[in-house]
This record gives C-alpha cells, sequence and structure tokens, in this order.
C-alpha cells in the first residue's frame, strides 16, 4: 500500500510539472500585420479632428491650436484628469466599510454531536446551510489617517494643475517665438528663389570662364570662389527658414508638409511691445505666481502632514463594528439576529517606530523650505536676466534696421551703377545678397524681440490662457488669448487664481 501511494504521489508530482510546463510564458513578438496596424491606427489618431486651417494663421490662432492639440499639453491634461481621479478615490475611502456576504456549505453526513455520558447523539445544524449578512465597520484612526491622506491627495492634483501651467508656459512660449521666425522665413523664402537663380546663373557662367581661361584665370577662381561661398551662405540661410515653419507645424501638432500662410509675413508695420513695470515690482509678481514655487508650497504642506500622519499613528485604533445576520439553518431558535462591537487596538510597534518617523517628516519639511528658496533665488534671477534680453532683443532690431536701410540704399546705388555698366555683375550680386540677408537678420531680430518678450512674461507667471474662456472651440481659445496678446503689448496682464481651478480643464 504504502510503495502504491508513492508512486500516486510521484505520478501527481510529474503530471503537475508538466502542467506548469505547458502553462509557462515566453516572449513574444509583435507580428508584422500587428506592427503596421499600431501604426496606422498612431497616424490617424496624431491629427485626427483638428480644424482646417482657413485663411492667414494669426499668433493667436498659432497659441490656441498648441493649447489645444499639442501632445504635451493633452498629456498634462490627462495627468491632471488622473490625479483628481486620485482625489475622488481617496474621498471616498473615507467612508465606512460595508461589507455584504453569502455562502453555502454542505456535508455528505449530519454535524452529530454525544451528550456527556456518550449515551446519546444530538444532531446540530442541518447538511445544507445558507448565510447571509451585511456588516458595517468604521476604524476612527484609519478615517483620522485617511483624511489626511485625501487633504495631501488634493495638495498632489494642486501640483499636477501647476505643471500643467508650467507646460501653458512653455507651449506659448515656444510656439511665440515659432511664429514670429516663421515669419520671417515666409517673407525672405519669397526673395530668396530669384536671388539664389541669379547667383546659379552667375556661377555657371564664371565656370565657363574659368574653362576657356576668359581673363586673369586667379581673378576668375576667386570670383567662382566668391559665388560658391554666396550659394551656400543662402543655402543654409533658406534651410534654416525651412526648419522654422517645420517647428511651428509641430508645435501646432499638424504635418510638418502641411500648406499655410503666417498672417505677420503679410503685414507692414510693426509694433513694439513696452514693459511696464520696473524690475521690483517683476520680481514680486514672479515670487507670487510661478508654478514651481505654487508647487512648492503645496509640497512643504504634504509635508507637515506627514509629521501629523506620525504622531496619529502613535495612537491607540478605535474600531466600530454592526452588522445584520441571516441564516437557514432550521436547528437556530434565532435565524435573523443583529450584532455589533466595539474593539481597541494598538500596535506599540509604531510607538517605537515614531520618533524616526517623525525625525524624518521634519528633515522633509526643512529640505522644502530650502528648495523653495533656492527656486525663489532661480526665479529671481530668471526675471532680471529676462529683462536683460528683452532690453539687448529691442537694442540689436534698431540696430539692424538701420544696417538694413544702409544696405538697402548701398543695393539701389550699386544697382543702378550696374544697369549703367560702371559696376560688374559680381559687385551688384554681392550687395543684392547683403541687403538681402540684413532684411532677413532684421526681421529674425524683431522674432527674438517678440519671443524675449513673451519670455519676460512666462518668468513672472503670467498666463496666457484667461480662466473666463466660453469653451474649448478654436475661436473661443483664440478670442480669449487675442485679448491677453493685446494686454500683454501693453505691459499688462491678469495674474493667475491663488487656487489653480481644476474642475473644468480644457478637453483634449
Amino acid at each position: 500500500m504504502k510503495k502504491t501511494g508513492r508512486f500516486s504521489a510521484g505520478l501527481a508530482v510529474i503530471a503537475g510539472t508538466l502542467v506548469l510546463s505547458a502553462c509557462a510564458v515566453t516572449p513574444e513578438q509583435l507580428t508584422q500585420k500587428e506592427n503596421n496596424d499600431r501604426v496606422s491606427v498612431d497616424l490617424n489618431r496624431l491629427f485626427a479632428k483638428q480644424e482646417v486651417i482657413n485663411g492667414p494663421l494669426t499668433l493667436e490662432e498659432a497659441i490656441a491650436r498648441a493649447l489645444k492639440y499639442n501632445l504635451d499639453h493633452r498629456l498634462k491634461i490627462m495627468e491632471e484628469a488622473v490625479a483628481m481621479g486620485q482625489l475622488d478615490v481617496a474621498n471616498v475611502s473615507l467612508l465606512p466599510n460595508v461589507v455584504a456576504q453569502a455562502g453555502w456549505s454542505t456535508r455528505n453526513n449530519a454535524d452529530t454531536t454525544y451528550n456527556e455520558d456518550q449515551t446519546a447523539t444530538s444532531t446540530s445544524s442541518d447538511r445544507r446551510v445558507r448565510d447571509n449578512d451585511l456588516s458595517v465597520s468604521w476604524n476612527v484612526l484609519d478615517f483620522a489617517i485617511g483624511y489626511m491622506r485625501a487633504n495631501q491627495q488634493a495638495d498632489l492634483a494642486l501640483i499636477v494643475a501647476e505643471r500643467r501651467r508650467q507646460v501653458i508656459h512653455n507651449v506659448v512660449n515656444d510656439t511665440r517665438s515659432a511664429y514670429w521666425r516663421a515669419a520671417a522665413a515666409e517673407r525672405a523664402l519669397k526673395q530668396f528663389e530669384p536671388v539664389l537663380g541669379r547667383v546659379r546663373g552667375a556661377l555657371a557662367r564664371a565656370e565657363t570662364q574659368v574653362e576657356e581661361r576668359v581673363g586673369t584665370p586667379l581673378d576668375a577662381l576667386s570670383y567662382q570662389q566668391d559665388l560658391l561661398l554666396t550659394l551656400r551662405e543662402l543655402e543654409t540661410r533658406r534651410r534654416q527658414l525651412v526648419e522654422a515653419r517645420t517647428e511651428l507645424a509641430v508645435l501646432m501638432n499638424i504635418h510638418p508638409d502641411s500648406e499655410f500662410t503666417v498672417q505677420a509675413a503679410l503685414d507692414t508695420g510693426r509694433t513694439l511691445p513696452e514693459l511696464a513695470m520696473d524690475g521690483e515690482a517683476l520680481e514680486l509678481e514672479a515670487l507670487r505666481n510661478r508654478s514651481e514655487l505654487r508647487s512648492e508650497a503645496y509640497q512643504l504642506r504634504i509635508n507637515q502632514r506627514d509629521s501629523k500622519i506620525a504622531i496619529l499613528q502613535m495612537v491607540p485604533g478605535l474600531n466600530f463594528t454592526a452588522g445584520i445576520n441571516h441564516t437557514s439553518d432550521s436547528y437556530k431558535v434565532n435565524s435573523k439576529w443583529y450584532d455589533g462591537s466595539m474593539n481597541l487596538s494598538w500596535n506599540l510597534m509604531q510607538v517605537m517606530r515614531a520618533p524616526a518617523t517623525m525625525k524624518l517628516a521634519d528633515s522633509q519639511i526643512e529640505l522644502s523650505e530650502i528648495r523653495r528658496l533656492a527656486l525663489s533665488m532661480a526665479v529671481i534671477s530668471q526675471v532680471n536676466i529676462a529683462r536683460l534680453r528683452f532690453a539687448h532683443a529691442r537694442s540689436d532690431y534698431e540696430l539692424s534696421g538701420q544696417i538694413a536701410e544702409v544696405q538697402d540704399q548701398i543695393f539701389e546705388r550699386v544697382s543702378a551703377s550696374n544697369a549703367a555698366n560702371t559696376v560688374g555683375e559680381a559687385q551688384a550680386i554681392r550687395a543684392e545678397v547683403r541687403a538681402l540677408l540684413s532684411n532677413l537678420q532684421h526681421d529674425m531680430a524683431y522674432a527674438d524681440l517678440q519671443a524675449s518678450y513673451g519670455r519676460l512674461f512666462a518668468s513672472i507667471g503670467a498666463d496666457p490662457l484667461p480662466g473666463d474662456v466660453a469653451d474649448d472651440s478654436l475661436a473661443s481659445l483664440s478670442a480669449a488669448i487675442g485679448g491677453v496678446l493685446v494686454r500683454w503689448d501693453k505691459g499688462e496682464y491678469d495674474a493667475p487664481a491663488l487656487v489653480a481651478d481644476l474642475s473644468q480643464p480644457v478637453t483634449p
């Protein structure tokens, strides 16, 4: 019998091993069809449900499109939604535990017991029994700690909202900079093509002169070298201009090859932004509004609650329980009954761990305060650097305008002399290229001026998106952003709310 039992146990082990081997998981790569399907789905989703660009693109529309369709911003919106969902879960966890149970039990013989003398037996329950109960339990200590955790989760949700504000600032700054550079590119690209054609034509004639040994060979080769260097510079600038339009398209989440016209490239007049606040006022606004500092203030509250939680965990826990019960056992005199209990528990190990936990919480509080001071100094530095860069950008714009004006006058005189055959083709082409590049540099200086002005407002935490937008349509967003940009050009701005609005995030 023992051998038979051991043999059966061995077979069972072997069978179990075979079953587990058959269930082992091995790496399985995507098939080519699955990979192609993934690419197709992603490409369709990348540009799905986006309004078509109709007409010249204004700055406010470009920013609105970037905020509505930019994937980085949409990612932060979803993170904010997840944080709000976690807060809802934390609030629900404060409710008492309500547990409903139902069970069935059966046995092959009756539950029979002897009397004390074992002279008689009695049956104490049915062979088949169904039990039901509904119980409510509530732990006072768990509720207090859960309430603290819920407040911490609320602060975490506010931190996520501040991070979204920071992403909005970055997206708006990048879009503003790319927009004005794209405007400069669009103006310049229209002038580049005919100039490139004339340079290539002159280069072909110069190569012919070298091959036919017309004139002094060294002069012909030097002229050819000048034309090649000019052509390389023009082609390099042309590639940079095309990249500026591509960057703007990517920020708006449209395909880089999309055709669109920038309204600023068609405008003839330019307004220079004015800065109304002095350095001290800008620093104070930055310390009040920057998302990094406000996030650190919320983090400090979280760390302070950790210290309170460490104290609470040393307190005994009081648990209340009440329930309704029912059984189908016919041997029970009372098939329905109510019960209740009150228990007091104390985890003594928490008392031993409390000093270390409280010391850690105090260290985190001190770290958060020091980090906030360091961030404050960094913010003040960024504000002053932004002011200096704006002043330098304005000076550079004015200087580049003077250079472009002088170069245009030189080109006009050289062109007149070339028409009168008093100067050669090389000098005329050189003057035309210099005039073209000077005007491009003037346009790029204006783009840098606008970008530095936008960075200045970002350094003080000014929100480009007001809180009273009618809806998340592109038209409403563009109108609201346009109003903000008009106030910014006058040096005015709306301070963000002290508490971020988490109830109505922009729909991705």
